[in-house]
């Protein structure tokens, strides 16, 4: 790496720049509009890929920010495959990983060796397995995979890049901005209406059937749909203001607190009504994992007062989120909960004799692009159904069995085995957040949806890794110059 930098430092980019002008010149001259934008993208580019070759923590700060907007930039950018460039971009960070190594960057690769990472590549192994499916579709497989497959990427990217509780810190602060973000085009949306390619987008998808109801506009913000936005801005609620309890900065705790407030506020506006299990999980959670018997009683308080607000009383009920929100509770007289319900019947009974799943991609509406069948009729409107319907239930048992455990092992790593107060605020912020969106995956099929899946899994690595920066934090690891962060 010292020869890079060296090199880069002796070179002159004078010559390059002329050259550059001249192109450019000539290509407006001549309207040749390709070759002009390609003159001005080039150069970025390549600084860009240098930069991170010099530094593969940018890229992955890159792939995070992409992750979350992704959705939300191709309701206005028609693009042919575009998870492919996502499939792209992970492995050209991972090369850039194994160059920055080659050539003497430091890259700790003992923070592979995780529970995690074993845990995920036995979920790719039956993913693959899956391919030998007699129901199977080879082309459904092929288009799916990436969506189980670079979910183990991402673990293994967030263990070697993210190695420091500063970058918790940062991943987390940056989450916050970006939950802000998600909000304010919510707000736009309700007061100042959906623009041209949000109309295109409820049309085209039919998606004005779920989200433009007499009951009232159920708003999606960047996400892919209202489920998606309510139950990351019920995550985003108990994340922050966990955190706001733990910090040690004082004016972090009033921002995480502010952005905690909002992103309630984000999930009554998105009228998804399963989202509301995503606080009331989080908080039952962090009274189980707290010894603060003021927390614990706090957090007691809190869940009870909005149980009793929302199932025993009927106040604000002119509102009509808060009334929408208001029918979780009495999921009986809900006629949408009721036909999900029916539908899981029938998946039942076609299911019983399908032991692995109908195969990878043949879940739900979605499936239709590759095969029309049964399964591809009866709409699945949850994660856990469609992870049945996929890979049936030796492959949802194993689902959940992998989820359980990754919750299970961080809560005895923060009741037992971590030591500073700040990161075991944020070990528990996640952890709740993490629970209470599993939970939200019954009721709507988000999970591994863009944003959430991959700040599931990153969420998932912080916390099963909890350990190995809590020994950073009191001096037992003895870690490399800080040569991959900020």
């Amino acid at each position: 790496m010292e020869g890079i930098k060296e090199d880069t430092k002796s070179f002159s980019p004078y010559p390059l720049l002329v050259i550059g002008l001249i192109l450019l010149a000539y290509a407006l001259i001549q309207q040749i509009w390709l070759m002009a934008a390609a003159v001005v993208i080039v150069p970025f580019l390549t600084f860009y890929i240098v930069t991170v070759l010099n530094k593969p923590y940018w890229g992955f700060i890159t792939l995070f920010t992409l992750n979350y907007f992704f959705i939300g930039i191709l309701r206005y950018v028609n693009i042919q495959n575009s998870s492919v460039m996502m499939d792209a971009f992970i492995i050209f960070l991972l090369v850039c990983i194994f160059l920055y190594s080659l050539c003497g960057g430091k890259i700790p690769w003992q923070r592979a060796n995780n529970k995690l990472l074993y845990i995920s590549l036995v979920w790719m192994i039956y993913v693959f397995f899956e391919l030998f499916n007699p129901s199977a579709v080879i082309e459904a497989w092929v288009y799916t995979r990436n969506s189980f497959y670079n979910f183990t990427l991402l673990v293994l990217l967030t263990s070697l890049l993210l190695s420091r509780v500063l970058d918790i810190k940062r991943i987390l602060f940056l989450l916050s901005i970006f939950t802000l973000i998600a909000i304010a085009k919510a707000l736009i949306q309700r007061y100042i209406g959906f623009d041209a390619g949000e109309n295109a987008w409820l049309i085209r998808s039919e998606s004005y059937k779920t989200h433009l109801l007499p009951s009232g506009i159920r708003y999606f913000s960047i996400f892919s749909d209202a489920g998606n936005f309510g139950s990351n801005m019920g995550m985003a609620a108990v994340v922050f203001m966990i955190l706001s309890f733990y910090m040690s900065n004082k004016k972090l705790r009033y921002y995480y607190r502010f952005v905690s407030l909002f992103a309630a506020y984000g999930l009554i506006m998105s009228g998804t009504r399963g989202a509301m299990i995503v606080p009331l999980g989080g908080l039952a959670m962090f009274i189980l994992l707290n010894k603060n018997v003021r927390y614990i009683v706090g957090g007691a308080i809190c869940l009870l007062f909005i149980y009793i607000f929302f199932a025993q009383t009927h106040i604000w009920d002119s509102n009509r989120q808060i009334h929408r929100m208001r029918t979780a509770f009495h999921p009986e007289k809900d006629a949408s909960y009721l036909v999900r319900k029916a539908n899981q019947k029938r998946l039942a009974e076609y299911m019983v004799h399908k032991p692995f799943g109908e195969g990878v991609g043949l879940a739900g509406i979605e499936g239709r692009r590759f095969s029309h069948r049964f399964t591809t009729e009866v709409p699945t409107d949850s994660h856990y159904v469609n992870i049945w319907v996929q890979f049936g239930i030796v492959g949802l048992c194993l689902h959940i069995v992998i989820l359980l455990f990754i919750i299970t092992y961080s809560a005895y790593l923060i009741m037992f085995r971590i030591r500073n107060r700040e990161l075991k605020g944020m070990l528990i912020a996640m952890n709740c957040g993490l629970w209470g969106i599993m939970l939200s995956a019954y009721g709507n099929n988000f999970f591994w949806q863009y944003p959430t899946g991959y700040i599931a899994y990153i969420f998932q690595t912080f916390l099963v890794l909890g350990k190995s920066y809590d020994n950073e934090l009191t001096g037992q690891t003895k870690l490399e110059p800080n040569t991959n962060i900020l």
